[in-house]
């Protein structure tokens, strides 16, 4: 695990917003506020009117604050625990504004795929929460990392291609037992993932029409890659900057090397071309010699 300081903008910010909200339940326990239909405490309140209600649907700002509503201490802890573990890298890889799309759209449609599952008279209880966002997050992890060791239930060696398919397994076996888990939010999460990660790797090839198109177009820095494939290659700049050769690292090198890391920040590892990590590599190499490193 990355130390916080290290961990990008968005992740901390999700971190902390989670964090609050729990803290806040957690001291607001005994303080008693009028709910309307009656008084309660200050938790009873948020999870009143913050909670994901599948009965309601149409009380959309449920879709978004029902992610960050933890009341049980052990519930908050290993939902921000995979947050930060998984997160970071996921971040990292696909830049932080698909991040925040893909956790965001997870989570909305994990809500979503609860209120279809209603409907069908297969559940009907309040949903809080972020695992099914966290679902969608541990996804990607499966799709950028499926060879990596992780040791499942804390005891079990188990790579992560087999993992993600023991934890789909357990949500469908255990989707109706009444323990009190939203089981079919966490689905829901696999699902809008899987659906995320199609468009996010296969680019133009797929729903150019669709809605999560629109999601794509709407975040990307390169917008037309999602468009119907009338404009499919990313615009390139046709002045790229002359990379000097020699021992000095010229100012000009520098200004690129600061691009390609925003772009990385913004886009991740995998935007970047051929000729952009052999800069990335040539620079680092000039840098370490100039500084007699090795």
């Amino acid at each position: 695990m990355k130390p916080f300081k290290y961990l990008s903008k968005p992740l901390q910010v999700l971190l902390l917003t989670n964090a609050i909200v729990f803290v806040i339940a957690f001291l607001g326990r005994g303080l008693e506020v009028n709910l309307g239909a009656g008084y309660g405490s200050l938790a009873d309140y948020i999870n009143y009117y913050g909670a994901f209600m599948p009965r309601v649907p149409l009380e959309l700002w449920r879709y978004v604050t029902y992610m960050f509503i933890h009341f049980d201490f052990m519930h908050f802890f290993f939902n921000m625990l995979m947050l930060w573990m998984f997160g970071s890298e996921v971040a990292e890889w696909m830049g932080t504004r698909h991040f925040v799309s893909m956790y965001f759209f997870c989570g909305i449609f994990a809500a979503l795929f609860s209120f279809f599952m209603c409907l069908l008279g297969l559940t009907n209880n309040p949903i809080i929460g972020a695992s099914g966002a966290l679902m969608g997050v541990f996804v990607a992890y499966y799709k950028f990392f499926p060879e990596r060791m992780l040791l499942m239930f804390f005891v079990i060696p188990m790579k992560i291609k087999h993992a993600m398919w023991v934890m789909i397994a357990l949500d469908i076996l255990f989707a109706n037992s009444g323990d009190m888990i939203a089981h079919f939010a966490h689905l829901g999460g696999v699902v809008a993932g899987f659906l995320y990660m199609a468009v996010y790797q296969n680019g133009p090839k797929v729903l150019y029409h669709s809605p999560l198109s629109a999601i794509f177009r709407l975040f990307s820095s390169n917008p037309e890659k999602y468009d119907n494939g009338s404009s499919r290659s990313r615009a390139r700049n046709t002045e790229e900057p002359e990379v000097l050769e020699g021992e000095v690292f010229y100012v000009n090198e520098q200004k690129r090397m600061d691009a390609i890391l925003k772009k990385v920040e913004r886009e991740g590892i995998q935007s970047l071309s051929e000729s952009e990590r052999e800069f990335l590599l040539k620079a680092g190499d000039k840098l370490r010699r100039r500084r007699g490193g090795f």
